[in-house]
C-alpha cells in the first residue's frame, strides 16, 4: 500500500503529464490574442471573432462573477450544468488564487478531506502542508517567487477513454479506496482530467510568461465530484 501511495504522491507533485484527448474539437489553443500578457486581450476582436478563434467558448471574469478571482476560459459544454452551475470552475479558480497568494490552507481546502493526510508519512511528505508548500515552491522555481496566474485557460479536459486518463483515474481511485474503503467509489459521480495550458499566463518579476513555455504539457490534475461536491486530486 505504501508503494501505491508514494506513486500517487509523485503524480500529484508532478503537476504535468501528456494528455491525448481534448475537450471539444479545438484545433489550436494559441491564436496569439493574449500574446501581450493579457493587457489588451480581445481589444480588437468582436465576441463572434473571439469565439471563432477560441473553441473554449466561455469566459468567467472577476467583474462578472463574485466567485472568480482570476479570469478563466473554458468550454461550457464540459462545465456548467444548464449554464448556471460553475462549481468545478470556482474550485479551480480558488486553487490558483491560493497558489497566487501562497495560501497553504486555501490550497489544501481544494482537496478531499483526509486525502492528502493518507499520502503523508513514511517516504512521502510529513504533512499535507509540506506537500502543498513543496508544490508551490516548485512553481516558484519555474515562474519566480512573486508569480501570479493572470489568466487561466482550460485547454484540455477528458472524462476517460484514453490510457493516460484511465491510469490517472485508477491511481486516484486506488488511493481513495486505500484511505476510505471501497465504498468511496459509490460516492464518486464525475471524474475529469483537466489541463491548464493554451494561453494561460503567469506574471512575475516585472514580466510574464505563458504556462506552456515553462511546462510544455500544461498543469494537469483530476477533478472528482464526491457526494455532490468537486475536489482536486
Amino acid at each position: 500500500m505504501k508503494r501505491i501511495l508514494r506513486a500517487a504522491a509523485a503524480l500529484l507533485l508532478a503537476g504535468a503529464m501528456a494528455c491525448g484527448v481534448s475537450c471539444g474539437d479545438k484545433e489550436s489553443s494559441s491564436s496569439g490574442v493574449r500574446i501581450d500578457g493579457g493587457a489588451n486581450a480581445r481589444k480588437n476582436m468582436t465576441d463572434e471573432e473571439y469565439h471563432s478563434s477560441y473553441m473554449t467558448n466561455f469566459d468567467l471574469k472577476p467583474e462578472d462573477d463574485e466567485n472568480i478571482k482570476i479570469m478563466i476560459s473554458f468550454d461550457n459544454r464540459y462545465f456548467g450544468k444548464e449554464g448556471t452551475d460553475y462549481t468545478e470552475i470556482y474550485l479551480i479558480d480558488k486553487y490558483f488564487d491560493a497558489l497566487n497568494n501562497n495560501d497553504i490552507s486555501g490550497i489544501l481546502s481544494c482537496y478531499y478531506p483526509g486525502y492528502l493526510d493518507s499520502l503523508c508519512g513514511e517516504d512521502t511528505f510529513a504533512t499535507p502542508e509540506e506537500f502543498a508548500k513543496t508544490y508551490r515552491d516548485q512553481l516558484a522555481g519555474l515562474f519566480g517567487e512573486d508569480f501570479k496566474f493572470g489568466f487561466i485557460e482550460i485547454s484540455d479536459c477528458t472524462s476517460g477513454g484514453d490510457p493516460e486518463t484511465e491510469n490517472m483515474f485508477q491511481n486516484r481511485d486506488d488511493t481513495l479506496k486505500a484511505a476510505f474503503g471501497d465504498a468511496i467509489a459509490d460516492k464518486i459521480t464525475d471524474r475529469k482530467l483537466v489541463t491548464i495550458g493554451g494561453d494561460s499566463y503567469v506574471t512575475g518579476g516585472g514580466g510574464w510568461a505563458e504556462v506552456n513555455q515553462m511546462i510544455s504539457e500544461g498543469i494537469m490534475f483530476c477533478v472528482y465530484t464526491i457526494d455532490g461536491k468537486p475536489y482536486l486530486f
